[in-house]
């Protein structure tokens, strides 16, 4: 059975089975007519601060590439429009799509694994989408700050001064997170806490994988499960992926760009390795260094 890996900060690593026999962070795209090749980074959304990872071979492409690319805006409409997209409208709340026993079970574990009491989950938790629940259980497990990829390279390429765009606007993807239905999102966020202590272990051994690059290991992960959900599958990541496509060839034509992409969009039959691999492009791992 397929496994499926959100990890929302926006989250998130999902794939079918590996596309690539070799496995890498760090992707060269060259051939199909272009003279230059660019390159294209898998991230995680964040990870905890002491285990962020900036491969100097990705900082050196950066610095020489004409423009960078993440998926989304970020910027402060840009938050504005997908904070709207995690929270209830008004008049709703976690309470008023659970029973009283499952709203319980996750006010019982805020309480109990990560310190905050009833009164400040219902301040600060409660009108929270249950997709956007998880991601914070995922990161205040932790027990650490985090950091999220696309701050932190969008922010080393302006202090390099290249010139930094985004494949989409943040409605896009905030349309595609809405795509998930409810009653879905309150069955994986019942499944996160029931599992709680073994999806801890697993994104801390997801953390540690990153840097090596194992894939096939990364997507093994569940921390929500997808496995039945195909519409979004199709909304978050493949319909996504196919919009980028054009857009990424025209940045490619002509300019060395380094693109910044979660993992889940690179891998896959209709992931972004395979789109530009059909369309004639050569695409070769780069090895990164610790």
């Amino acid at each position: 059975m397929k496994k499926h890996l959100i990890v929302l900060g926006f989250v998130l690593v999902s794939t079918s089975v590996l596309w690539a026999q070799e496995n890498s962070i760090l992707w060269e795209i060259s051939g199909n007519g272009i003279t230059k090749s660019s390159y294209l980074f898998g991230t995680l959304k964040f990870t905890g601060e002491k285990e962020f990872y900036f491969p100097q071979e990705a900082k050196d492409r950066i610095k020489r590439a004409d423009l960078f690319a993440i998926e989304d805006q970020v910027d402060h409409h840009a938050q504005h429009e997908l904070n709207k997209a995690l929270h209830f409208p008004k008049g709703e709340s976690l309470a008023t799509h659970t029973t009283p026993e499952q709203y319980n079970q996750v006010v019982n574990l805020f309480e109990k694994e990560l310190g905050i009491s009833k009164s400040t989950f219902q301040a600060k938790y409660a009108h929270l989408k249950p997709l956007a629940i998880s991601v914070a259980i995922t990161r205040l497990a932790l027990g650490e700050g985090v950091k999220f990829y696309d701050i932190e390279l969008l922010k080393f390429a302006k202090a390099n001064k290249v010139k930094t765009y985004s494949l989409e606007k943040v409605d896009r993807e905030a349309a595609a997170l809405n795509s998930f239905p409810i009653s879905e999102q309150v069955l994986a966020l019942l499944h996160g806490v029931t599992f709680f202590k073994e999806q801890k272990e697993e994104f801390i051994k997801l953390m540690n994988d990153y840097p090596q690059g194992k894939l096939d290991e990364i997507f093994e992960y569940t921390l929500h499960p997808l496995d039945n959900n195909e519409k979004f599958i199709e909304e978050f990541y493949y319909k996504r992926n196919e919009e980028w496509l054009p857009k990424i060839e025209k940045m490619i034509k002509s300019n060395v760009a380094f693109l910044s992409i979660g993992i889940g969009h690179l891998e896959g039959e209709r992931g972004i390795l395979a789109l530009l691999k059909d369309k004639g492009y050569t695409l070769t791992p780069v090895k990164v260094s610790r």
